[in-house]
């Protein structure tokens, strides 16, 4: 007797009116905690912008966005994306997250509208300084006062590059390595991103067959960029660079001192700075003093472009020693030093 309730009890359990109810139960539970678990507030107190990478899928940002402490549950996020067929809709692009509160249905709703922050285009002048770029930076209102110089001196102020298999160097000092260039920067891209960005693109220009000819002359690449920052500074002229370049090589080679104003010039205030140096500026006892000092700077004295580098890798042979730049950035060359003065006298007092 007992076993028929049993049965019957059992039978009426997985009844389809039991079943239906059962359904229904999970439904409105799942339902509810997903309306919940959607309208939780995510973490963007901490986390003002955030990146969708080109080609990165729904479940790749979900849990991207939860290794970041963004959001808790990537699964519901999933989820929703899926069943709203959002997929196609998340977009890549740098987005800035409002001041106020969101909920992680305004965060999927937020990266599937394409609200993204303004890109901003710039482009840095062959041949400025790091606390130039910095100025320029803060004209742009891309980043704060000396933002810039201080994210150098904090988070790079050692840097290992490696351009291939077999040639790899570090560096101490940035100057020289931020290639000039135009960029494309998303609004509130930060000093850090601009300086990785303008390391990035100083690797992609410094070619393998750029490195394998430094290499292959004997030379490090720290040589080679802080000549290149001379000639960008001294000489407006690509073939007058290459020339210049030939030149400095030589005094370099003859335990010459190399003698070039823009060095000195370099550690100099603006006020300091001379197109030709005075007598006592000449006697300043600094490492950038080449007129003191042999061999070259211990730094880059600016960021130098492409032309100058290749023209410090490929100088141009020539019987010359001397030479000056014209006020109007014509230079004249001299093969002795009585040649030097007169150009001197001739073009510069």
């Amino acid at each position: 007797m007992q076993n028929s309730k049993l049965q019957f009890r059992i039978k009426n359990l997985f009844s389809p009116i039991y079943l239906l109810i059962v359904f229904f139960i999970i439904i409105t539970v799942f339902v509810i905690s997903l309306f919940l678990f959607l309208h939780q507030d995510v973490n963007i107190i901490k986390n003002k912008t955030y990146d969708v990478l080109p080609g990165a899928t729904s479940r790749e940002i979900a849990y991207d966005l939860a290794q970041k402490e963004i959001i808790k549950h990537p699964a519901i996020l999933n989820f929703y994306v899926k069943l709203k067929n959002l997929d196609r809709e998340l977009q890549a692009g740098h987005y800035e997250f409002p001041e106020e509160k969101m909920s992680l249905k305004d965060l999927i709703e937020f990266l599937a509208s394409g609200a993204k922050a303004r890109e901003i285009s710039f482009t840095v002048p062959e041949g400025y300084t790091i606390d130039q770029i910095d100025d320029f930076l803060v004209n742009k209102g891309l980043v704060d006062k000396e933002e810039f110089s201080r994210a150098i001196e904090e988070e790079f102020s050692i840097f290992n590059f490696q351009f291939s298999n077999n040639f790899q160097f570090s560096i101490s000092h940035l100057e020289g390595y931020l290639f000039p260039d135009t960029y494309r920067v998303y609004n509130g891209a930060g000093a850090e991103e601009i300086i990785k960005k303008m390391l990035a693109n100083f690797e992609r220009k410094i070619s393998a067959d750029l490195l394998a000819e430094v290499k292959n002359q004997g030379r490090s690449l720290y040589e080679v960029i802080t000549m290149a920052s001379i000639l960008e500074r001294e000489v407006k002229i690509e073939e007058d660079m290459k020339l210049v370049a030939d030149i400095l090589w030589r005094r370099l080679k003859s335990d010459m001192q190399l003698e070039v104003d823009s060095t000195l010039n370099y550690v100099l205030t603006d006020d300091e700075r001379r197109a030709s140096l005075t007598f006592d500026q000449l006697k300043i006892d600094s490492p950038y003093n080449t007129y003191k000092y042999k061999g070259l700077p211990p730094t880059a004295i600016c960021n130098p472009g492409l032309k100058a580098i290749r023209a410090a890798i490929y100088p141009e042979p020539n019987d010359y020693w001397f030479y000056l730049s014209k006020p109007d950035g014509e230079t004249m060359f001299a093969k002795t030093y009585e040649k030097q003065v007169m150009n001197k006298a001739k073009y510069l007092d």
